[in-house]
């Protein structure tokens, strides 16, 4: 793990153009918008896709499709919602630009069958039948000066009222919809992408499988290819919000998907990988698993990221199970592998290279929300796991960025909160900058409801070097985080620190504990202390120095 040298102390360097950008959810009315992803311009400029939903009473919050823009130096310039009468998106959009620099919006559009929703379309003389893909593309003001459409016929039958009184309020999840899926942009400069076509389920009415759609489509909106390939069951929903799970190699397409409906191998697998030639013809499927588990049915893939390695393999990451535990219902880690995904591997099983896990193993207060990585032009990977202490909305977060070696091996560890009132943070995508800075996008709540907020957040490449904390510090970013906060009998200090020293004073300033970091969460028991507020620190020794401070904050018991 990572241990400190003193010459961290050296001066720090502030880069102008780095910066967090807020949005305020409850400002922001009637209209509640949520920062899933975005994209870097030509011009440095920020995209952000930022789907919203209406205040309707009891409504399921299926999303409509918005976009922000932010200037290179992190001010709104101006943001668009892309409403459409009789339709919602279910799935989120997705953001796209050509080789020439040029904008484009891909989306989906299903009839609305919510009920609650001013949308629905009994409320239209012409209520549609079809769903739609669409490519738009759009000027420097978020307008659309383009559009390309392509109406797909649709399941649209009425579900029947009372078959289910939970879902009788949410009918958008139970008919026929399109779940955009993943799209990227090839090296022929096509658009690559998927899509759920999926019937009307939970009901009597349903009469055929799922079926993911594969599709090349240019610039200009034509579908060049479109495949299908038929699911054995379920929806789209467990797929829809993923758009980075798809990548591209020499000769193949490869989609990277949870546990599916659709695997014919020997066992159950944890997650397959699904291969395709560059006209969408399917090719093969392999298996993948989870090392370590007893029950690999328990330990499916879930949030898959990937990215492709400079040695051709592929770097996969995902939320796991306890490996002691796997039956449980919560996610207790996430897991980084290195899998070799070569076609010709003799086995159904990919091989996997090498695997790290974070987290804290049968644990049922700390789970991972979301995961994600980027390959930067050294082939060392930036590693942002996202932590959640609680049940949602009741509870601390906090976002670990981890510098990695290709190896694996921790190069530096830091701590991230998007606002220091806040207590939720959720981090829904991570992106790589031109110049190798990182992008945080995501949304926070604080712990008493009455706050909540979109975010993006950019730290220079340098606040990950482990030699100047000054810089990190400077961009909120931490060495270590204390939970849970408040907390009770127990102070948990998690830390990437070694040969390292934590000490706790009272507000009196009176020392109250000291301890040796050893581990990467040391627990200290606090059920003596009185209840109020405290302060810890860290420090790293030096025969010169002795302890020198270089990590400080406030717990309350």
């Amino acid at each position: 793990m990572l241990t400190i040298m003193l010459t961290l102390f050296c001066g720090v360097s502030m880069m102008s153009q780095e910066w967090e950008f807020f949005m305020d959810t409850y400002a922001d009315s009637p209209y509640y918008r949520k920062f899933t992803d975005a994209i870097e311009l030509h011009d440095g400029s920020i995209v952000v896709n930022s789907p919203f939903v209406l205040p309707i009473e009891d409504h399921s919050g299926l999303p409509h499709p918005g976009l922000v823009k932010l200037s290179a130096d992190g001010d709104e310039l101006v943001r668009s919602n892309y409403f459409r009468p009789a339709y919602c998106s279910i799935s989120y959009n997705q953001i796209l630009v050509n080789e020439d620099g040029e904008l484009f919006a891909l989306m989906t559009y299903s009839p609305d069958h919510e009920r609650l929703s001013d949308n629905y379309f009994k409320n239209f003389d012409n209520p549609p039948a079809n769903a739609i893909l669409g490519l738009y593309k759009l000027d420097d003001k978020l307008n659309i000066i383009e559009s390309y459409e392509h109406f797909i016929p649709i399941d649209t039958t009425e579900r029947m009222v009372g078959y289910d009184p939970i879902l009788d309020k949410m009918p958008n999840l139970n008919h026929g919809c399109l779940y955009l899926f993943t799209s990227f942009v090839d090296n022929s400069g096509d658009i690559v992408g998927s899509f759920f076509k999926c019937p009307t389920f939970h009901s009597p009415y349903q009469t055929e499988n799922d079926t993911l759609f594969f599709f090349k489509m240019n610039f200009e909106g034509e579908i060049l290819n479109m495949k299908g390939v038929e699911c054995l069951g379920g929806n789209g929903d467990f797929y829809r919000h993923r758009g980075h799970s798809m990548l591209e190699t020499d000769s193949l397409y490869i989609l990277y998907q949870v546990l599916g409906h659709n695997y014919d191998f020997s066992f159950r697998p944890s997650g397959e990988a699904l291969y395709f030639d560059k006209n969408l013809n399917f090719i093969d499927r392999k298996a993948i698993n989870q090392p370590g588990y007893t029950m690999p049915h328990s330990s499916s893939l879930d949030y898959i990221s990937v990215v492709r390695s400079k040695n051709n393999t592929v770097y996969l990451t995902s939320i796991a199970r306890s490996v002691n535990n796997p039956g449980q219902t919560r996610h207790d880690n996430t897991r980084l592998y290195e899998i070799n995904d070569n076609l010709d591997n003799s086995t159904e099983l990919l091989p996997i290279i090498n695997y790290i896990t974070r987290g804290i193993d049968e644990s049922v207060d700390l789970q991972p929300l979301n995961n994600g990585i980027v390959l930067k032009e050294d082939n060392t990977l930036i590693y942002v796991q996202n932590w959640n202490l609680g049940d949602y909305n009741n509870n601390d977060s906090w976002v670990v960025i981890e510098h990695l070696d290709e190896n694996f091996e921790t190069i530096s560890e830091l701590y991230y909160t998007s606002d220091e009132d806040g207590k939720y943070t959720e981090v829904n995508s991570i992106i790589l900058t031109k110049e190798e800075d990182l992008l945080l996008v995501g949304n926070g709540d604080d712990i008493d409801g009455d706050k909540s907020w979109n975010f993006v957040t950019k730290f220079p490449a340098s606040a990950f070097e482990i030699d100047n904390i000054e810089e990190a510090h400077a961009h909120n970013l931490h060495l270590a985080v204390a939970y849970p906060n408040p907390g009770g009998d127990v102070l948990n200090i998690r830390t990437g620190l070694r040969d390292a020293v934590l000490t706790v004073y009272d507000l009196q300033g009176r020392k109250i504990h000291e301890e040796e970091i050893t581990d990467d969460v040391t627990s200290v028991d606090a059920s003596g202390w009185q209840s109020g507020t405290y302060v810890w620190k860290l420090g790293v020794r030096s025969v010169e120095l002795g302890v020198k401070e270089v990590e400080t904050g406030k717990w309350v018991k």
